[in-house]
């Protein structure tokens, strides 16, 4: 009986959280790659377990025994008109937030609600059969995370990398009617008897009972998609490295609700705090100058552990079966908050990641007050601490360590040391991270910050240069008073000049498209006979751009040059066949990489669209990948003769290193650019991707 119900939970919460990372894969060649794809579809499925639990607890208040059981037989019934469930993608550059929640719940809304009320339910139906742990049935949601879990681990590391998209959907059908039997089978198998009012905790739940359980809730979800954003943003919008944190998220739920507690619920209460110090330190050094994979394991630890105090007190204070409904319809509440904080109004409210600090604060309030005295001389030797940086000369230390840096880590530890109660510690921190973005404003001239759907973007004053940076990755500069702008001495990228001034040569008028506008640097390697079209899917990016107090290519240099906003795939479906000579791919943003852009089908269009000489450059610098297996296997696919440039860059000129390919099918180009530090590749490796699948598993640089 027992193995009936938990097995059937595991199935349900397997089904349900193995297509979050399905559609996210689906949705990520049409809405540029960007990371924020994640965060709106976590948006989606918080807020189908809302609904969901809402379902079930209305099911819950129905008076008559087996009103609950012959409804949600029907919605399951209807629910079957749905398959088979086959996702698509449409494209909306406009409202790509709405375009994609729409697009959901629309495709899959009502087998995904079926799912999702599964966990809710069926515990309350197990509450109500002869057993002798019906008045705790909540060891069953420590099954239903198992599942999760299992489902979230086995689709990076298993379903992604053996199986294509399409047959992911396929199998997942399969496994939804399979699921449809077992759950029909508890429906009606077993007896049924409505609960009898006799538990104390069955009189009414207060309000502040409640929304202590939306708060225990919705920190560590907002936690969760912050670590989430910091995470993929400098390394690849990918599942495998989405799924990390949720997973570590639903580990917590399966610890904190099992029947045997594998980590006391009292030390992590008494020792959480110390496990802040290392992000927060991390902020205070500069979170881009600490190795990347140091600073993943720093806040993915602390995430965790304060996932296990949230979910932990809501063990802890857990109601009795009657009240199971309400309970988690009161977890869902503070998902969706989450979601909605930090899928919606964070992008719209902060221009920059300020959300992910400011939760990080907030986090310890969930710790449980052990004293009421407060302790304001600590908070006020802190501020007066910190604003000593202000008044003193600025000193450099080791490298990158400063006089302002020791200063903040002796903050930093007087706040941890002698803080009396969270409160206090609360307000110190507050001041310390409040006190370090002042001081970073101050030592960087930051010109414009902006944020959007598709990121951060930062324009930054530095000695005689404009930079743009999309977190730790620079996307172009302008060197101040440069005479010689129009030339290779503000080249961004030295590699790229020479190709371009080779297929110059034999050209009277070159047509082009850039994909990637970055800071419009690339105009200015063309001249004003080429034809060269620009496309850029970030509003905000051609913004900054074309602002000429920021920076000046696109106002100096006179292409005939046209600005398109678009994806770039989508943008080459509308043009000419074989109507460009050079395609240039340089659309990455920080070191996230868009796989629809990288795919054979991709590759295909762009041959396509080349003239019979035509060339197409990509930039595939990264320091989390290596993408030039990608873009060799592609190449020889389409028989063109693939080339590699790993150019070391020049400070003198403006140059910074990059790593290039070329693919073409012009020989006399591919023997010329030999005798300049260009290589054939040979041999490529066997890694290709295509828009039914792809992995990054065997590309990462260890």
């Amino acid at each position: 009986m027992q193995f009936s119900f938990s097995l059937t939970l595991f199935l349900s919460a397997a089904l349900l959280f193995v297509i979050q990372p399905m559609v996210a894969k689906v949705l990520l060649p049409v809405y540029g790659g960007t990371p924020a794809v994640w965060t709106v579809c976590m948006l989606f499925f918080q807020a189908l377990l809302l609904l969901a639990y809402a379902y079930a607890w209305f099911l819950s208040r129905l008076q008559h025994p087996h009103s609950w059981k012959i409804i949600h037989f029907s919605v399951c019934f209807l629910s079957l008109l749905f398959l088979p469930v086959q996702f698509t993608a449409l494209a909306n550059a406009d409202f790509p937030e709405r375009a994609i929640l729409v697009q959901i719940t629309f495709q899959l809304g009502l087998p995904l609600l079926v799912v999702a009320a599964s966990a809710p339910l069926l515990q309350y139906a197990f509450s109500q059969i002869k057993s002798k742990r019906r008045r705790d049935p909540y060891f069953l949601y420590a099954a239903s995370n198992s599942g999760s879990l299992l489902a979230l681990l086995c689709y990076p590391w298993l379903i992604e990398r053996f199986f294509k998209i399409s047959e992911q959907f396929y199998y997942w059908n399969g496994f939804y009617v399979i699921y449809m039997i077992f759950l029909w089978s508890l429906l009606f198998y077993f007896p049924y008897q409505p609960h009898i009012v006799r538990y104390k905790e069955q009189t009414a739940l207060s309000w502040k009972r409640r929304l202590r359980w939306i708060f225990l809730s919705f920190i560590p979800c907002s936690l969760m998609l912050g670590v989430t954003f910091y995470i993929t943003t400098d390394v690849a919008a990918t599942p495998l490295l989405w799924v990390i944190p949720l997973a570590l998220y639903l580990l917590s739920y399966v610890l904190t609700f099992a029947q045997k507690k594998i980590i006391s619920h009292a030390w992590i209460i008494k020792n959480a705090i110390f496990f802040l110090i290392f992000p927060v330190l991390g902020f205070v050094l500069g979170i881009h100058k600490i190795p990347a994979w140091q600073s993943i394991l720093v806040h993915l630890a602390n995430f965790f552990v304060f996932a296990l105090l949230c979910h932990g007190e809501l063990a802890e204070t857990r109601p009795s079966p009657i009240h199971l409904t309400s309970f988690y319809f009161c977890i869902a509440v503070g998902g969706v908050l989450a979601g909605i904080f930090n899928g919606l109004l964070a992008p719209v409210l902060f221009n920059g990641a300020y959300e992910y600090p400011l939760i990080l604060l907030l986090s310890l309030l969930a710790i449980p007050a052990r004293e009421k005295t407060s302790d304001w001389l600590l908070p006020v030797l802190i501020l007066s601490l910190l604003l000593i940086n202000f008044f003193l000369p600025a000193q450099q230390w080791l490298k990158w360590v400063k006089s302002s840096h020791v200063i903040e880590v002796v903050a930093l530890a007087a706040a941890f040391i002698f803080s009396k109660n969270q409160r206090t510690l609360l307000l110190c921190l507050a001041l310390l991270l409040i006190f370090i973005f002042i001081a970073g404003q101050k030592s960087t001239k930051l010109l414009a910050q902006q944020r959007n759907f598709y990121g951060i973007k930062e324009v930054h004053a530095q000695p005689g240069a404009h930079v743009l940076m999309s977190q730790s990755t620079l996307h172009g500069f302008q060197l101040l008073n440069d005479p010689n702008s129009r030339e290779g001495i503000q080249a961004y990228y030295g590699a790229v000049l020479p190709v371009i001034r080779e297929m110059q040569r034999k050209s009277l008028s070159l047509s082009a498209v850039v994909i990637g506008l970055g800071t419009g640097i690339m105009v200015c390697q063309f001249r004003e006979r080429d034809k060269l079209t620009m496309v850029e899917i970030d509003a905000q990016v051609m913004q900054i751009a074309q602002d000429p107090t920021l920076f000046t290519y696109l106002r100096d240099c006179n292409s005939q040059l046209t600005l398109l906003r678009s994806d770039g795939r989508l943008a080459l479906k509308e043009m000419k066949r074989a109507s460009l000579d050079l395609l240039v791919i340089d659309a990455f943003t920080s070191d996230a990489i868009p796989v629809h852009l990288l795919s054979t089908e991709a590759f295909s269009s762009y041959r396509s669209r080349l003239k019979r000489h035509g060339v197409i450059l990509v930039n595939i610098s990264n320091r989390h990948l290596r993408i030039l297996p990608i873009v060799a296997a592609a190449g020889r696919q389409l028989e063109m003769i693939v080339l590699h440039l790993q150019h070391p860059g020049d400070p003198r000129l403006g140059q910074v290193a990059s790593e290039w390919a070329l693919l073409t099918f012009d020989t006399t180009l591919a023997f010329d650019l030999l005798k300049k530090e260009w290589r054939f590749v040979e041999e490529p490796e066997n890694v290709t991707w295509t828009d039914d699948y792809s992995t990054i598993l065997p590309l990462l640089k260890f």
